[in-house]
């Protein structure tokens, strides 16, 4: 007898969840996934039972995202994914005494990256400076976007709002690292669009997003080291690129959550067990290690 390709009942219950969630039809729904009604119904029962939240619910024949189900369905699909990526040994991720993660992605054009959380105050060892002044901005702008201290940080961050399909780009500064490694013309277009439609693909998108959530709950901040190899042009060559990211929780004016990104391109990085001498440098001419 061969073992299932999936673990049951949790991993079955989020996928009936996301799969109605996105579709709000039950008939498709039972389609997509092939299994009965009376087990999406089930299974959407028993997580709202686990959860002690309705997620979905029935008017006219029609499902229907509840609050607490729009607030829910990224992270669920983020943790599908995740469960997803090691099953097929995608993707590693361990997590140190300190309880700091490390995580490395094998992607389907078979390239891989490395991610090593670090503590904040690694970014006074060797952040690059621009890092350096946006935790300082956000640290004195009380989490407000739009304080007088972050909006001097404009031209370097990355602004995203969450949504049901992703995570939706707002702003996205001209001297940023996205901006200078993608183009003008993608950070002209971009805005209003998610981060999963970018030219570097969606294997890269997933590993980079999987710390986004719980700084965007919490309203928190997080520094990574990062380093593989991407794209800087759709279907393009990747290329070496190794990063410093600051994650950071904000808010919007309107009092909505937004989520702030600073990342600059440096080869001054430190992933544990990883052996940097045989991880391709970037060119210099790449480097983000200039003050501001």
């Amino acid at each position: 007898m061969t073992a299932d390709r999936h673990p049951p009942t949790l991993f079955e219950i989020l996928r009936s969840f996301t799969t109605l969630a996105r579709t709000l039809n039950l008939s498709e729904t039972v389609e997509i996934l092939g299994i009965t009604r009376q087990t999406v119904r089930r299974h959407i029962n028993s997580l709202e039972q686990m959860k002690g939240i309705s997620l979905l619910e029935l008017r006219n024949r029609r499902y229907f995202l509840t609050e607490a189900g729009e607030q829910h369905l990224l992270e669920a699909e983020q943790i599908l994914a995740l469960a997803e990526n090691w099953l097929s040994n995608k993707s590693v991720r361990t997590r140190g005494h300190s309880g700091l993660d490390r995580v490395t992605y094998q992607e389907t054009g078979g390239y891989s990256f490395h991610a090593q959380q670090h503590h904040l105050s690694r970014l006074w060892l060797d952040g690059p400076p621009m890092l350096r002044r946006g935790f300082e901005a956000w640290s004195q702008s009380q989490l407000q976007l739009e304080h007088p201290a972050m909006s001097q940080m404009k031209p370097y961050r990355l602004v995203y709002r969450q949504r049901r399909d992703g995570w939706l780009c707002v702003e996205i500064g001209e001297k940023s690292s996205y901006a200078t490694w993608l183009g003008w013309e993608w950070a002209k277009s971009a805005i209003g669009r998610y981060s999963q439609e970018d030219p570097v693909g969606t294997d890269f998108d997933t590993f980079m997003s999987q710390a986004y959530p719980k700084v965007f709950e919490d309203g928190s901040a997080r520094l990574d080291h990062i380093c593989g190899q991407i794209p800087r042009a759709r279907n393009g060559p990747a290329i070496p690129v190794r990063f410093q990211r600051l994650l950071l929780g904000c808010i919007f004016p309107d009092g909505e959550p937004a989520l702030t990104l600073f990342v600059a391109r440096t080869n001054r990085i430190f992933i544990s067990g990883l052996d940097m001498v045989n991880v391709p440098a970037m060119d210099e001419e790449l480097l983000m290690e200039y003050d501001i």
